[in-house]
């Protein structure tokens, strides 16, 4: 009998999922041994249509396994070279942030990759809504990823960030010279620029606390030369306090936690989530265990974004005053890591991404 993984959600989070446990069960010869089933309903759940970023595992994971390249490319994915950060700190206007050895990542469409990956035939597809996976859903164990407006509210701690809503907008034209994220600062926060394939997608961050909706629209717009705005989101920034929930069900995506898209962290995380879960399901750590790692790891990836905003930027205004006040207290690996004393990643920063920062901001 086959061990059954379901997957419930086919954003991002949903596909990497799958993804990563179908490379993982391929590659270490046990494929056969499991089933892998996508739960979607896109008519209630559309899939974002804004441009995504990546770190480097990402494009590899999607490559091998949707046998993905720059001429088979149906996610519509562009190069990414790092991230170029526009009028943060004091210093100098502008910061570059690369990838290692010359590395890429790549931004893409998340519609098209969760068409991708639906299509690709290496999963079971159920086209159906799910509102209480444990009771619905006959499988070993089960990866909630419906996103934020599921959550049970009890199960959560707040984190530390100076944001809480995003203005969305689009130009459908494709910007050859742009092979890099852009991180605009601007009076009220920073603002995403992301080059798609036939478009590139705006993402103006500010705290609804501090600024008017509408005069944060009037400079999104006035600023970067747009015509309309498709969309405008709130949110919180959370982590779950436990990962695992009720007899077979992980918490993994939003559903698990959220914190602003500097760095398109989220990614990553959800691969590390995978890699506990995978632990915890076959005992090799215990699941309370598990829970600690992946929280440690969110919480590290919080205190990597708040370092952003220490420094300040080019303008002085309430919203920058009140980034730089937020409570900036990091744990020892934290200095540990800056300070070049241990050779690891921390928040997926190393220590020389940190230098180059603190070099460009200071």
């Amino acid at each position: 009998m086959k061990y059954k993984i379901a997957i419930v959600g086919a954003g991002n989070a949903g596909c990497i999922t799958a993804l990563h446990f179908y490379k993982h069960l391929r590659d270490s010869g046990d494929l056969e041994k499991f089933e892998i089933t996508m739960y979607h309903s896109p008519d209630n759940h559309p899939i974002e249509k804004v441009g995504q970023g990546t770190t480097l595992t990402i494009p590899q994971l999607i490559a091998d396994t949707l046998n993905m390249n720059w001429h088979n490319n149906p996610i519509g994915a562009t190069f990414k070279s790092g991230i170029l950060y526009e009028g943060w700190g004091k210093k100098q206007g502008e910061i570059f942030s690369p990838f290692t050895n010359m590395s890429v990542g790549i931004h893409f469409v998340p519609s098209k990759l969760s068409k991708t990956v639906l299509e690709s035939g290496f999963f079971k597809i159920i086209e159906k809504v799910i509102k209480n996976p444990e009771d619905e859903i006959d499988a070993n164990v089960i990866f909630d990823c419906r996103g934020r407006h599921n959550r049970d509210l009890n199960n959560y701690h707040n984190l530390i960030n100076p944001l809480n809503t995003v203005i969305l907008s689009k130009k459908f034209d494709r910007d050859h010279e742009l092979t890099y994220t852009r991180c605009v600062a601007t009076p009220n926060g920073w603002t995403f620029v992301i080059p798609n394939q036939d478009s590139v997608s705006y993402g103006y961050l500010y705290n609804q606390e501090i600024t008017n909706k509408d005069d944060a629209i009037v400079d999104f717009t006035t600023r970067f030369n747009l015509d309309y705005i498709t969309d405008t989101l709130h949110f919180d920034n959370y982590v779950a306090k436990n990962f695992k929930v009720g007899e077979r069900t992980i918490l993994q995506g939003n559903m698990y936690g959220f914190i602003e898209p500097l760095e398109a962290t989220s990614l990553g995380l959800y691969i590390s989530l995978c890699r506990c879960a995978w632990d915890g399901i076959f005992k090799k750590h215990s699941f309370d265990k598990c829970n600690i790692h992946i929280k440690e790891k969110m919480i590290e990836v919080q205190n990597m974004i708040l370092w952003h905003y220490q420094f300040g930027s080019k303008f002085d205004t309430p919203f920058w005053d009140y980034a730089k006040s937020l409570p900036f207290k990091p744990d020892q690996r934290f200095y540990e890591v800056t300070n070049g004393n241990l050779d690891e990643e921390y928040g997926q920063w190393e220590h020389w991404n940190f230098e180059n920062w603190k070099n460009g901001v200071q």
